[in-house]
């Protein structure tokens, strides 16, 4: 039997039967795959957005060369962050390890703090210690970002910008040079709000006709992203997603496109209401999205990348 869970920034739904469903023990991690991309963004689904307490920093930490093994990046990664938690400041962060073109590791990291800091001081806490441990592989200033995560919103830009990306995106893709492992790439520390996710069964016809209602979605999303495009990075970003969208249920394998299920960021409201529709409650669907007026949270949508090199 079709099955579906609703979290509170997406939802998967799925033909039923899976054989190798997400969890169990990790073995030796080599690199960005299937797996882990949908536990991080499962993870990811279940934040409580509304529920985020604290002053949030986004941050990217760079390096201009590649340390010699997964180790060593490693343990700079974990010495940085127990650095920081030891201001006593840190509320709770989440981290991600991307490779630029070039495969030189570097970090996008969500730092929430109890205090409301100036972007001096904040630089000061958070990207003063990166740059005393990574001096050694010619990180520099003007390398890192800093950016305030402004609210709920901020925390779905965030989202947009740097997790929300599949084992596809070049960034994910391969690992450097002579490194036989990677380490872990993700991860998170501190209280961070999280929300079960609703679980429910489908007949098959409305399994099929959710799958389509998330595609038109998605189409329809993208092209919204089309239009309010600012620039030809933008604008190139969302002519991908489009053409994506229409291909996601496609498979010249029949069987398979029978039974291939869906993992999008949609709102947990949006997700109820197309529920609903393909249980055939349009009435309900429509006094549900009335009920949660002004409207349903923005879900994040891939941005133009800005680590290249």
């Amino acid at each position: 039997m079709p099955t579906g869970k609703l979290y509170r920034n997406g939802l998967t739904m799925g033909a039923g039967g899976n054989r190798a469903p997400v969890g169990g023990k990790r073995g030796r991690v080599e690199g960005w795959s299937t797996a882990a991309v949908r536990r991080h963004t499962r993870w990811l689904y279940g934040v409580d957005t509304e529920s985020l307490t604290g002053h949030g920093w986004s941050l990217t930490l760079t390096l201009a060369e590649i340390p010699p093994t997964p180790e060593a990046w490693t343990r700079l990664r974990k010495e940085w962050l127990d650095q920081v938690r030891a201001s006593g400041l840190v509320l709770r962060s989440h981290w991600v390890v991307e490779w630029t073109r070039r495969k030189r590791p570097h970090l996008h990291c969500a730092v929430y703090l109890h205090d409301d800091l100036s972007t001096a001081d904040a630089w000061r806490l958070l990207v003063g210690p990166w740059l005393r441990l990574a001096a050694k592989y010619g990180s520099g200033p003007r390398g890192q970002h800093l950016a305030p995560i402004t609210g709920a919103l901020g925390w779905l830009e965030y989202l947009s910008k740097h997790a929300a990306r599949g084992v596809a995106h070049y960034q994910r893709q391969g690992k450097p040079p002579g490194w036989e492992t990677t380490g872990r790439l993700w991860g998170h520390t501190g209280g961070w709000p999280t929300v079960e996710p609703a679980e429910v069964d489908l007949t098959r016809e409305e399994f099929y006709r959710f799958r389509r209602l998330v595609r038109s979605w998605r189409v329809a999303d993208a092209r919204q992203q089309l239009r309010e495009a600012r620039d030809l990075g933008e604008a190139a970003a969302a002519r991908r997603r489009i053409r994506s969208a229409r291909r996601m249920l496609a498979s010249n394998d029949r069987d398979l496109s029978r039974v291939r299920g869906v993992s999008e960021w949609i709102p947990e409201g949006l997700g109820m209401a197309l529920l609903l529709i393909a249980a055939g409650d349009v009435a309900g669907a429509g006094a549900l999205q009335a009920e949660r007026a002004p409207g349903p949270r923005r879900a994040p949508r891939p941005q133009r990348q800005t680590v290249e090199s």
